[in-house]
């Protein structure tokens, strides 16, 4: 009895905790935005992104690297601190910067079969 009590009380919170809506000041970064990566090291050139951020989410809606498609992710937090993964193929890149009301910013680097390559990243709401 008190198993299925133990069970009952673990299931509500992690229902309640799936469907807590965001903070309100991490939503104020969801939209579109426009980022763009600029190697600083390497032989990776420039790229452009489309960003959406989505309850503090980050995905591509658009952008290819090498013929590939950019998959991103990642997370916002409320202060906007960012950290995130993108993945184009078999290159991979990883990130971190911060977001505010109507830019970002940050450094990434990243591993593909030519070696490595590293830069800056900066985007601005659509």
């Amino acid at each position: 009895m008190i198993r299925h009590r133990i069970c009952a009380l673990v299931l509500s919170a992690a229902c309640a905790a799936l469907s807590a809506p965001a903070s309100a000041t991490a939503a104020g970064f969801d939209g579109s935005w426009n980022m763009v990566a600029v190697t600083t090291r390497g032989h990776c050139g420039t790229v452009d992104i489309g960003l959406g951020i989505s309850r503090g989410r980050l995905h591509a809606t658009s952008g290819f690297f090498a013929f590939y498609p950019i998959a991103l992710s990642g997370r916002v937090s409320a202060s906007g601190h960012v950290r995130l993964n993108a993945v184009a193929g078999p290159r991979t890149a990883r990130g971190t910067g911060r977001f505010g009301r109507h830019q970002a910013s940050g450094t990434w680097s990243g591993r593909g079969p030519s070696g490595l390559c590293s830069g800056v990243w900066r985007a601005s709401r659509s």
